[in-house]
């Protein structure tokens, strides 16, 4: 009688050799080593640290004149949040500038007067030379009491966080979480490139 036969495989644990082949190594074209890919993605913020005395933001009031409850609030506090600013370069600008920029972007007509906050850092932490910040739309805001609550958060915000190299993340996640979807617009890239 025959006995089968059966051919025999190697077991799990066996280790198998890899095939051994001789390959070209090409320099990469506009890229970093792997090493250096992995480490810039892990963690930009305890790579690059932010001058805790230094100017984090570029502030711009974009106000053209509505007479509403929020725009008498900006007008009101301006000298108080222009005080809790750290070395922060603060602009406010005239109503024809303000227009101008309105008649740029159309989109923000209603929305003014509009806090914005130009992250100096932004384009260093994500490695792309492109505009990053923040802008507060008071105008779309009704009640007084309402846009003075939003205007004192977002400037406590932007003062508590000023050193972390995330920072649109966490007003993503903040500010966002805390119904201000319409009022907070986290800007990224060159079209958003108001003043």
């Amino acid at each position: 009688m025959a006995e089968k036969v059966t051919p025999k495989t190697p077991s799990k644990t066996e280790a198998k050799k890899p095939r051994e082949r001789l390959l070209k190594t090409r320099p990469r074209v506009n890229e970093a080593p792997a090493p250096l890919l992995e480490k810039e993605h892990s963690s930009p913020a305890a790579e690059k640290k932010i001058d805790p005395d230094g100017p984090r933001f570029q502030f711009f009031l974009i106000d053209s004149g509505w007479d509403g409850p929020a725009a008498n609030v900006i007008r009101q506090n301006l000298r108080m949040v222009t005080q809790m600013q750290n070395h922060d370069p603060f602009y406010v600008l005239t109503r024809s500038q303000s227009s101008e920029i309105l008649r740029r972007h159309p989109h923000l007509i209603g929305k003014d007067p509009i806090l914005l906050a130009r992250d100096i850092h932004g384009a260093r932490y994500h490695g792309r030379k492109q505009y990053h910040g923040f802008h507060l739309n008071l105008g779309i805001i009704q009640k007084p009491e309402d846009a003075l609550e939003v205007l004192q958060n977002f400037v406590n915000f932007l003062a508590v966080h000023r050193k972390n190299a995330n920072i649109d993340h966490l007003i993503k996640q903040k500010l966002h979480r805390d119904g201000l979807q319409g009022a907070v617009e986290v800007l990224r890239g060159g079209s958003e490139a108001l003043v």
